[in-house]
């Protein structure tokens, strides 16, 4: 099944074929607690690390390995698009009642310049509607110079009433 995906690589990554642990982290919101179930396997893969979460934001970082790099040596835009959207999903678990995520309905990133070195990313939630998210993000460099920016729509599951109460 992964060898494909080993060949398109060109090598075996540690994370092809294991199975990564479920885990979830606490997050305070406002009075009541979040458990967020941890990042994708696929962001993980990429190395996302989340710095923060809570109250609608999230704040993750990336420090890039070379497998990451486009031929010009820069962060690869589908990297930066990743982050983007992980983040803005990171960031609509917190909203009040949200169970889980339906996943992201449409995303829009703008490249601003390249991205070299260590990156972080910080989404928020424009507005939660009963069934829907409006997210933005902005990804920034070690010199805090605006690399990428993104907003996306992402579907929402909320929990029943009665699970709430």
């Amino acid at each position: 099944m992964f060898a494909a995906f080993e060949k398109f690589l060109g090598y075996r990554h540690e994370l092809i074929g294991v199975r990564l642990k479920s885990a979830t982290m606490k997050v305070d919101h406002m009075e009541s607690e979040v458990e967020l179930p941890e990042l994708a396997p696929f962001a993980v893969s990429l190395g996302l690390r989340t710095a923060s979460v809570g109250s609608g934001r999230a704040v993750l970082t990336l420090e890039p390995r070379e497998d990451l790099m486009n031929r010009r040596g820069v962060v690869h835009g589908g990297v930066l698009a990743t982050m983007v959207d992980s983040a803005m999903a990171r960031a609509s678990r917190t909203v009040a009642g949200v169970s889980e995520l339906g996943g992201t309905t449409d995303l829009h990133v703008q490249y601003l310049r390249p991205g070299i070195g260590s990156l972080r990313v910080e989404a928020w939630v424009e507005h939660a509607a009963k069934s829907m998210s409006f997210c933005r993000a902005e990804v920034r460099n070690a010199a805090d110079e605006l690399v990428a920016v993104g907003s996306a729509s992402l579907k929402l599951r909320r929990a029943s009433r009665s699970a709430i109460a």
